[in-house]
Formats: C-alpha cells, sequence, structure tokens
C-alpha cells in the first residue's frame, strides 16, 4: 500500500510547485511533499499494521517468527494443509526475501539440501 515512495513524493512535489505557479520543483515542494508521505505512511502503518498485503507472506513470516529454529520449505507448505500452490508460496518468500525479512539457510541431509528459513529483524541483510 505504501510502494514506490519515491514515486509518490515526486509527483506530490510537482503538485506543490503547481500550486506555487513555478514550473520547478524546489526543495520546499520535496519537503512538503515528504512530510505528506511520511504521515500517509504511518497512518498506513497504524491502521493495518506490518501486514504486506500478501496473505500467504503475511502467514509465513507469521509463523517463522515464532519458530526460532526456522521452517524448512516442506513445513512452510504444510502450513497450508498441502493446498498452497507452490508458486504462490515461491513468490511469498520472495518478497519477504527481497523486504530482507528472512534469511534462509541449506542445510544438508542424506539426499537432496533442505532450505531452512528464519524470520529477521526488518532491514537486516541477507547473506545467501
Amino acid at each position: 500500500m505504501t510502494g514506490r515512495a519515491e514515486a509518490q513524493v515526486l509527483r506530490l512535489s510537482l503538485l506543490y510547485a503547481l500550486l506555487d505557479g513555478v514550473g520547478v520543483i524546489r526543495a520546499e515542494h520535496l519537503l512538503a511533499a515528504l512530510a505528506v508521505w511520511e504521515y500517509a505512511e504511518a497512518s498506513a502503518r497504524y491502521i493495518f499494521g506490518d501486514a504486506l498485503g500478501n496473505p500467504i507472506a503475511d502467514r509465513v513470516l507469521d509463523q517463522l517468527r515464532t519458530a526460532p529454529e526456522g521452517l524448512t520449505r516442506t513445513e512452510i507448505r504444510d502450513l497450508f494443509g498441502r493446498h498452497g500452490k507452490g508458486s504462490d508460496i515461491d513468490i511469498a518468500l520472495r518478497t519477504l526475501w527481497e523486504m530482507s525479512l528472512v534469511r534462509r539457510e541449506q542445510v544438508n541431509t542424506n539426499g537432496r539440501p533442505a532450505e531452512r528459513w528464519y524470520a529477521t529483524s526488518r532491514g537486516a541483510t541477507n547473506a545467501t
């Protein structure tokens, strides 16, 4: 809901410049637009909490936050009673990964290596 902040702030600053009757966006227009955006972002966070807008990603993240030992892909799939599409779970994990909300590790097994996923604190960097 609050994605593309840079583009939205630029659009708002353009509106402020137009309302001032000038053809150039100045620092005061950018600062005003940024203040409006920060207010909108804080409001969205207050109303919607940390919801990501993807119910599968939200559920996976909630479960990972309560599992300090992490979850394998199989355990994540089992959260949905094995009814969740693999592609939907892949998208959810990729979304969480790109937001640095999860990290993953390869775990050696007797067969194919397993992936284990862990929740991170927001803003942490992913090593793998």
